[in-house]
């Protein structure tokens, strides 16, 4: 059973010998630099944030997203002013016409989780089809021309259309992570009002790592980025690997990302993810419709080990339990998951809290993967 901690957020112990701890806490006149690293005064930043009115969860989030959701490059591998047509628009990447067409209600919507904005707790919620999974990451011209092999026919499974759904997700994931990193940076200079001088200390000092290991993501997902562009430029896939695991069954949780091999699903640690010298492997995953169901397409770099190993622990698990423990998967480590409002529904209180104590947990701690005995899919691998 994997292991869940008690917090969303990993406790560390702060060590009062931490430079960023030492020099927040040493005396400072008010025109020196806050400790916080703003750049600001001390005086016009935290002398006296403690005095100062706190946010509300609501407000922090419209300030979050309005740094989120910022129109960027066109992020396809030739991108020019010359090539590309106007703006960036708004891709899915999961596809509208694929995947989530199959779990929309009779009023356009399908169901994600998010924060609430009155109490900061996940809960399953509705959003429109056409605004679920999209990011600004291509002009109409490119989006069109890249992805068409993919949004035209059925998905069979060919090398190449899995490759371009794993370029996707890249893109998707180094535009949220980069995002990320900046709705970070510019939460953090009011998160705190109204805190008393320890929490401001331990939130900023929070603040500081979680940026850092941003930026380690970030880098490590560039890297990946530039090895698809290279394959696509070239119209070469040697450098990657994909499976495939076809299923019969109703398609009602759909989600797609490229995350870090931290854990395989047997549990087992592949990697210290709080050791920023390390540089983690990565493995793209998306879920495709078919005729009489779905498909699981699993896309990495062939000279990797870490991936292979996910995936060897995948293979390990019996075809009757796959559905189950890769849904489980996706609601951990997945904030791209989307599924039917008529499946939500159906399922006892039981599996609704346990999946909502999945989508909650920022990281999880091992354990393997066990089945549910009630399956939360009926997914029947062929």
């Amino acid at each position: 059973m994997i292991k869940l901690p008690p917090h969303p957020f990993k406790i560390v112990e702060i060590d009062e010998r931490d430079p960023f701890i030492a020099n927040a806490l040493r005396e400072r006149k008010h025109y020196e630099p806050c400790w916080c690293g703003s750049g600001k005064k001390y005086k016009r930043c935290h002398r006296l944030r403690e005095q100062e009115k706190p946010y509300t969860i609501g407000k922090l989030q419209n300030l979050q997203r309005k740094a989120f959701w910022l129109k960027r490059d066109c992020m396809h591998p030739l991108a020019s002013p010359e090539s590309c047509s106007g703006k960036v628009i708004d891709s899915h990447s999961i596809q509208r016409k694929g995947p989530l067409k199959q779990i929309i209600d009779n009023t356009g919507h399908v169901m994600h989780f998010e924060t609430d904005s009155t109490n900061g707790q996940m809960k399953a919620s509705k959003i429109g089809w056409r605004k679920a999974s999209i990011f600004p990451g291509y002009c109409s011209t490119h989006d069109t021309s890249l992805f068409s092999p993919i949004e035209k026919g059925e998905f069979s499974g060919e090398h190449w259309h899995c490759i371009l759904h794993a370029f996707r997700n890249v893109c998707s994931e180094l535009y949220r992570k980069q995002a990320l990193i900046e709705s970070l940076e510019f939460i953090r200079l009011f998160i705190d009002k109204g805190f008393n001088p320890d929490r401001q200390i331990e939130t900023q000092f929070s603040f500081t790592k979680n940026i850092e290991g941003q930026k380690k993501s970030l880098e490590e997902t560039y890297c990946l980025r530039k090895k698809f562009e290279s394959a696509i430029i070239e119209g070469n896939s040697d450098a990657f690997e994909s499976k495939c695991y076809f299923f019969h069954g109703d398609l009602d949780v759909v989600s797609s990302s490229v995350l870090q091999c931290e854990f395989d699903f047997g549990g087992n640690n592949l990697i210290d993810m709080w050791n920023l010298s390390l540089d983690a492997q990565m493995i793209s995953h998306s879920v495709m419709n078919t005729k009489d169901g779905g498909a699981i397409i699993f896309v990495w770099l062939k000279d990797e080990k870490d991936p292979k190993r996910v995936i060897e622990s995948f293979d390990n698990i019996p075809d009757e339990e796959k559905g189950d423990i890769f849904v489980q998967y996706c609601f951990v480590n997945c904030e791209n998951t989307f599924f039917s409002e008529k499946w939500w529904t159906n399922l006892s209180e039981n599996q609704q809290v346990k999946i909502q104590n999945y989508a909650k947990a920022l990281y999880y701690e091992g354990g393997k993967f066990t089945a549910n005995k009630d399956k939360l899919v009926n997914w029947v691998f062929v």
